[in-house]
């Protein structure tokens, strides 16, 4: 019995030991090098299913790959600013013993092989400049690996090798002035679609589809044959991951539930973090911030190019006391305030704390939208109003809408955004809670009277000595009457009155002086 309870407990251990290991390794990460820090230390320290990403800059490293799983990637996806050299002349830039490994984006030069891949099966090497090296790219041993929209050039001996390897596919790299562009000792495939651009290919295009019409020739002995060789190189853009989410609020009290939603485009694999805490891999998460602070959300996005992410930060306010109540503050803009029949109106809602909002145009006529637009059909003065509402009180502001007769001209509507706001209305305009002050239409009207004070002033300058006399009197003397009569009708408060008089003893004086003239 002894015997057989020390055999379940050792079990039980083991079981735990293999799921700390299982959580310790399960997280799939990204791993940043920069320049001065070391490309090896970040391959040996990861795990599968890893991501590094290597930012701009210049990097002397020979790097063995034996761990499976692995994405090593330029930082910037421009292999010109991201450049290894290997250690030493003798030395592999990049040396691979692994499978399904992906390197991208780099510079790679000054080495005995660029890229060496031994017993490697299914890794991607693609959009990599690989020059100035013995071999650019050699393949011993290995199967199924994909070649691609890489730029192979003036390599000592050889742009690519493959020795005692087979089932590999090469296409849409470009091989130019290598001592010898390839050499295969056994059947790979070198196309696709397309094949690939070598620079001693001497066979023409009659039919000008940018594809040679002979096949050329790796090695006729073991009918390695790119049959759709390209005439010119153009490298195909990767496709790389865009992170793009939405959240539903990013302001508000603790504590604040937020719901995230992903929208990203491309992307094989994601990851949120909120600050440096990985918290969820799926598509959509929701989670309460209880703390009063800005905090910052973060979505990480990966495919086999590459990476992306994308944050915003959620302002987490102070919860509010209990004991002293939120009330509404009722506040809206208009894009104007006067204008001639049939005008039309957008108004739009920037209260605070509101539940309900509710319009009343002052001609009959309601609404409870938050940007209502709404049309005046006859002349007259209208008091518009927005009431607020929620639990605590309500709030409202108002102003005077001046509707004129109309002039005989087809109205024009414009299409208004918040942006173009000419006025706002608040709530705190009023003399006493919950009304608008009433003299904030009065207002918004005098600036506008006193703007057509000054047009009149500005019509008799324009014309004075510009048009002959006989045209230019009648016109002003039109608009001096006009002007009087509307200094007639103006309220105490519209404009003040030493502003008329100078405004009107200006006008009146130029007009008599081009009358006189």
């Amino acid at each position: 019995m002894t015997k057989i309870r020390t055999f379940r407990q050792i079990c039980f251990f083991a079981i735990f030991l293999v799921l700390v290991l299982i959580s310790e390794t399960g997280a799939v990460e990204n791993t940043y090098v920069s320049p001065g820090e070391s490309i090896q230390e970040a391959v040996d320290n990861a795990f599968p299913g890893d991501t590094i990403l290597v930012k701009p800059g210049e990097y002397n490293e020979s790097i063995q790959i034996d761990q499976d799983n692995l994405t090593i990637i330029s930082y910037s996806k421009n292999s010109y600013d991201t450049v290894i050299t290997g250690k030493n002349r003798e030395s592999n830039v990049f040396k691979v013993v692994a499978s399904n490994v992906t390197i991208s984006g780099f510079s790679i030069t000054d080495s005995k092989y660029g890229i060496y891949l031994n017993g490697a099966q299914n890794c991607v090497i693609n959009n990599n400049i690989i020059s100035g090296n013995d071999i650019g790219i050699c393949l011993f041993k290995s199967e199924n690996n994909t070649l691609s929209n890489n730029t192979v050039s003036s390599n000592a001996d050889c742009g690519i090798k493959l020795s005692a390897s087979s089932s590999n596919t090469i296409y849409n790299n470009f091989f130019n002035n290598n001592t010898n562009n390839a050499r295969d000792s056994k059947l790979n495939s070198w196309n696709r679609i397309s094949g690939n651009c070598w620079s001693d290919y001497t066979g023409q295009d009659d039919d000008g589809d940018g594809i040679g019409d002979t096949a050329y020739a790796v090695n006729r002995l073991t009918k390695s044959m790119d049959y759709r060789p390209l005439m010119n190189f153009i490298p195909e853009l990767p496709v790389m991951p865009e992170a793009i989410f939405t959240s539903n609020v990013t302001v508000g009290y603790a504590p604040l539930t937020v719901e995230f939603t992903e929208i990203s485009e491309n992307a094989s694999s994601l990851l949120w973090s909120l600050g440096n805490l990985e918290v969820s891999t799926s598509s959509d998460f929701s989670h309460t911030f209880v703390n009063e602070g800005n905090n910052t959300v973060t979505l990480n996005v990966t495919n086999e190019n590459g990476s992306d992410s994308a944050n915003v930060v959620i302002n987490v306010l102070k919860a509010p006391d209990p004991s002293v109540p939120i009330f509404p503050e009722a506040k809206f803009g208009t894009n104007v305030t006067i204008g001639h029949v049939p005008l039309t109106i957008q108004f739009f809602d920037l209260s605070r704390n509101a539940a309900s909002l509710s319009w009343d145009f002052g001609d009959g006529k309601k609404s409870c939208c938050p940007e209502p637009k709404h049309t005046f059909c006859c002349p007259g003065n209208y008091t518009v109003s927005l009431t607020a509402k929620n639990d605590n009180g309500s709030s409202s502001a108002c102003v005077v809408i001046q509707v004129l007769k109309s002039i005989n001209q087809s109205s024009i509507e414009n299409t208004v955004s918040p942006e173009d706001v000419s006025s706002i209305v608040n709530s705190e305009d009023t003399g006493d809670s919950g009304s608008s002050r009433r003299n904030e239409g009065d207002r918004t009207r005098g600036f506008l009277n006193r703007k057509s004070l000054e047009s009149v002033e500005n019509f008799v300058l324009s014309f004075t000595g510009t048009q002959p006399l006989a045209k230019v009197e009648p016109q002003v003397e039109h608009k001096i009457l006009r002007l009087a009569d509307t200094i007639k009708n103006l309220t105490e408060d519209s404009v003040s009155r030493s502003k008329v008089r100078n405004i009107s003893m200006r006008t009146i004086f130029f007009g008599f002086l081009v009358i006189a003239l």
